[in-house]
């Protein structure tokens, strides 16, 4: 579940926008003095504001509330806010007004996501708000918890919106629910579970409804256990009528799931090693749900190695395999993507470059372009708006910062510059960097601190480095007077093994990584070392791919049935995209040489996260 501000604002909008009715002029009126419909609002707001002063009160009044919600419903959040500005609450005259003035202002300042800016309004009106009548006032505390969920402060958010729940109509309360879940969903995991024991009332229920279902180790079979306890116990609860729609459908993913599994890996060759730790990795889920006594599938491996991709796939399904899961290897994929629909679904262990979006050939793997593009969306929503972008000088390197390039874009973010690097001129590189970021700013020469400001100049720098690329790196930035520049970075700058000493010059350096290399004292944890004592080493990714491509095979039903359901894995947060399985990795910072986690947007399985700086 992808927490995005920016849409949460959006649907703000639209549910209580929609749904505002604006006051009706008061009294006689002239033609002259008559409150204009929203459609005929002037194109410039400088017209706007000089027609505002040709009209008496209320209709003056009335008219800025009108064309207002036409700016807020045009995504002209700005023009709405300078428009109420110039009309303020001081200058209401009835309740209504009021109401609508300080409703309208409030979603102005969410749709310009400036939730604090919100939050000070909505505190600073108390007495005003304290005026309205039982529905306007739960209205009131929806959009406060919508300038909470955006301003990050989501257990405070969740808390407003399960109080005022009760109070809400029908409509309100099917928005409310859904934000809810959303905000469960994306609450780090240590958190939900040490609130929800002292929690009470409706507000536990939502916990321990979450909780269940966001056990990144819970075999589908527990899940569903504890689904009917929690609806014995919770009767009346509001989820209890309105159950969320990923919940409900564990049962029938249960139901669906296959009992009998091909999982087609080599045995030999260069993808032997990595093949081997996805085996593993499959297998200790395997035993994990074997030893909580819940049913297991049938699991067949066959030997990909030099084998005609046709002639085992109809093996596998002869041999009776309700799902297949592999190859890994990209160049069996699109053989066997070629072959045309497949007669079982197939879960692909790779992605292809320009393959099939269609089920049943779907495709799983850990690719740093998602990684790339997860950076630039959460950057985005931080309010950043112009990029450096710093990596290798490889395919590789290039494949991944265009991939970063490309989401920031579409977004409307600018890159201010573009460089790459070779591990012999890694000096030479980040002088150039930062003085053609000084001379795009105007502060070329200075040898001052560079100060980035969002929206003004660059304000963070996109980097692709290995570990030892990035113990240069982040040191000639500060040298370069760029210590105060954010740097977020790609899981490729960590090897998953703390190194304290070493890892120090990284401090500051934000990157991405999943929740198995970040959290390492969970059960499944201990499990993997008393099965696999020698650990995995550089495939321990891979190991993890292996844990979620078993849990996978149960819960591609829900992925494929249920929109904008997801799984809470130890890779990442899975959801499926067409046919692509698309990973939300876990945020960390190096702080003292150590890789410290950190909330994000996003249900993924964070076991011990702190905040946000």
């Amino acid at each position: 579940m992808d927490f995005r501000p920016a849409r949460l604002a959006a649907m703000a909008l639209i549910v209580l926008v929609t749904g505002c009715q604006l006051p009706a002029p008061q009294g006689n009126t002239s033609d002259r003095d008559r409150a204009a419909p929203a459609r005929e609002a002037p194109q410039q707001v400088s017209t706007a504001n000089q027609r505002l002063t040709q009209l008496a009160e209320p209709v003056r009044t009335d008219t800025a509330l009108a064309w207002a919600r036409y700016y807020l419903i045009n995504d002209r959040a700005a023009d709405a806010g300078e428009l109420l500005d110039q009309v303020d609450d001081g200058n209401a005259q009835t309740q209504d007004q009021r109401y609508h003035w300080l409703r309208l202002r409030t979603q102005a300042w969410l749709a310009a996501q400036q939730p604090r800016r919100a939050l000070e309004l909505l505190d600073q009106r108390q007495a005003t708000l304290n005026g309205f009548d039982a529905a306007r006032q739960a209205r009131m505390k929806l959009l406060r918890a919508d300038a909470l969920a955006l301003d990050n402060q989501l257990l405070e958010s969740l808390r407003q919106r399960v109080a005022v729940d009760a109070l809400l109509d029908s409509d309100d309360q099917r928005y409310n629910r859904k934000l809810i879940w959303e905000a469960l969903m994306s609450l780090p995991l240590e958190t939900l579970e040490s609130r929800s024991e002292e929690a009470t009332g409706d507000l536990r229920g939502w916990m321990e409804l979450a909780l269940l279902y966001r056990d990144p180790q819970a075999n589908i079979d527990a899940q569903v256990q504890r689904l009917n306890a929690w609806r014995e116990t919770w009767q009346n609860h509001p989820a209890a009528r309105q159950l969320p729609e990923m919940v409900g459908a564990l049962q029938q993913a249960a139901r669906e799931r296959p009992q009998r599994v091909a999982v087609l890996l080599p045995e030999s060759g260069p993808l032997a090693p990595a093949a081997e730790a996805i085996r593993d990795g499959m297998m200790t889920a395997f035993y994990s749900a074997e030893q909580a006594g819940n049913p297991t599938p049938d699991l067949r491996f066959y030997d990909v190695s030099g084998a005609d991709m046709a002639t085992l796939l109809q093996r596998a399904v002869d041999d009776g395999a309700q799902l297949v899961i592999g190859p890994l290897d990209k160049e069996k994929v699109a053989e066997l993507a070629a072959l045309g629909t497949p007669p079982v679904t197939v879960l692909a262990l790779n992605y292809l470059d320009q393959g099939s979006r269609q089920a049943p050939l779907f495709q799983f793997g850990l690719a740093p372009e998602d990684e790339a593009r997860q950076i630039a969306e959460q950057a985005w929503r931080e309010g950043h708006r112009q990029a450096g972008v710093l990596y290798p000088h490889s395919e590789w390197g290039h494949r991944v910062s265009e991939a970063f390039i490309s989401a920031w874009q579409d977004q409307g973010g600018q890159v201010v510059v573009e460089s790459t690097f070779n591990d012999d001129d890694l000096g030479d590189t980040v002088k150039n960097l930062m003085a053609t970021v000084r001379r795009h700013d105007g502060s070329a020469g200075r040898r001052t601190e560079y100060r980035p400001v969002r929206g003004d100049n660059m304000s963070f720098l996109f980097m692709v480095a290995s570990p030892n690329q990035g113990r240069q790196l982040k040191p000639l930035l500060n040298f370069h007077y760029a210590r105060n520049l954010p740097v977020y970075a790609t899981s490729y700058i960590y090897d998953g093994t703390p190194a304290p000493r070493r890892d120090q010059d990284l401090d500051g350096v934000r990157f991405v990584d999943m929740p198995w290399v970040l959290y390492q004292d969970t059960r499944l944890h201990h499990l993997a070392r008393e099965t696999w004592p020698d650990g995995h080493g550089r495939y321990n990714r891979l190991f993890a791919m292996g844990l979620d491509a078993y849990r996978l095979q149960a819960r591609l039903y829900l992925l494929r049935t249920v929109t904008g359901s997801d799984l809470p894995g130890v890779t990442g947060n899975l959801h499926l995209d067409g046919a692509r399985l698309v990973r939300q990795s876990d945020w960390a910072e190096f702080r003292r040489g150590e890789p410290v986690p950190l909330p994000r947007f996003g249900g993924g399985a964070d076991l011990d996260n702190n905040s946000f700086d």
